[in-house]
């Protein structure tokens, strides 16, 4: 489905949204017996039905000031021409998703959490055609969730798992626990890093941090904010270099993303680079990224999983998730 076709008439970026109709469910069926017909849609319906469950995509760092939140947003524009998507600012503290795409949200996460709203009512639509769950911003009690307010996230982002093809995810930078468990839950984790010593040493100590949570973690990096691409590689070969040595895990390149004075110029704007600048370099390198993340579907683990054979590895986002914030 086109990103396009996710727009309804009336819709405008900012307006709250419902969710699109989840995808129907597929039932495996097996050979008839033309002469036990009652026996055989007996058998239809005590089968599990496979539920197709939208694929995580976590957009982590080390540190903060990598542009890891506007890689999300731009990634989000990038990859809505051709999935359902959804950004979840799951920076429960210090969320801007929102400011990035010039959206002044009534309802964010913190009414979901604290004020008992639902998914649907806070979620909006975002220049670009994707859907936004904004993030709270200065809220003590949303960054440091206890247990009822997990559960009560949870509950809500079940209907996100059902209703989308992709969920972005814009974590804390850091190594905070709430941050760990949605990189964690995530099928897919996109670790922002740029040339600085700084952030690459931030960087892989989340790299480390989530290589000890999740036995085969797909990690990515993204050298963002780079002089040229030779020095990207080099960044990216030193972090995989040292993640090989010490960690016993080999990472993958998703991206190198250079420095470009018209994403700065956005950000001032409160404009997405995707939509105001196009054609200019890190637009195209964003876009890159995005069709290198639809290439890997088929090689990741699939989104369709089959509700009695729960596993860390097979399992939707959503219950991954719910095992990591019970850990604390």
């Amino acid at each position: 489905m086109r990103g396009a076709d996710h727009v309804r008439i009336g819709e405008t970026p900012g307006s709250v949204v419902s969710p699109l109709p989840a995808r129907a469910a597929s039932i495996s069926v097996g050979p008839v017996v033309h002469d036990e017909p009652h026996r055989d849609r007996a058998r239809e319906s005590q089968r599990p039905t496979r539920i197709r469950l939208a694929r995580a995509i976590a957009v982590t760092s080390g540190k903060g000031g990598v542009g890891k939140t506007n890689l999300a947003v731009n990634l989000a524009i990038a990859l809505a021409g051709q999935r359902r998507v959804c950004l979840l600012d799951a920076d429960l503290g210090m969320a801007n998703a929102d400011l990035l795409c010039g959206l002044s949200p009534r309802t964010t996460l913190e009414d979901v959490i604290l004020g008992g709203r639902s998914i649907e009512e806070v979620m909006i639509l975002a220049p670009g055609g994707f859907r936004l769950v904004p993030g709270a911003s200065g809220v003590a009690s949303v960054a440091n969730l206890g247990l009822e307010g997990r559960r009560r996230l949870l509950a809500q982002l079940a209907s996100l798992e059902r209703t989308t093809d992709l969920i972005l995810i814009d974590t804390a930078a850091g190594i905070a626990s709430n941050s760990i468990a949605f990189a964690a839950a995530a099928h897919t984790v996109l670790v922002a890093v740029t040339p600085e010593p700084t952030s690459i040493t931030d960087a892989y100590g989340a790299i480390k941090t989530i290589i000890t949570k999740v036995r085969t973690p797909n990690l990515k990096l993204i050298v963002n904010m780079v002089n040229d691409r030779d020095e990207g590689e080099e960044v990216f070969r030193r972090i995989d270099r040292v993640s090989r040595t010490f960690l016993d895990t080999p990472l993958e390149l998703a991206g190198i993303v250079p420095f470009d004075l018209a994403v700065r110029a956005c950000v001032k704007k409160r404009e997405p680079v995707l939509l105001a600048q196009p054609d200019c370099p890190a637009s195209r390198a964003i876009r890159a990224i995005a069709r290198g993340l639809i290439d890997s579907e088929s090689t990741e683990q699939p989104g369709c999983i089959d509700p009695s054979a729960f596993s860390e590895a097979r399992s939707g986002f959503l219950t991954r998730l719910a095992g990591w914030l019970a850990r604390g």
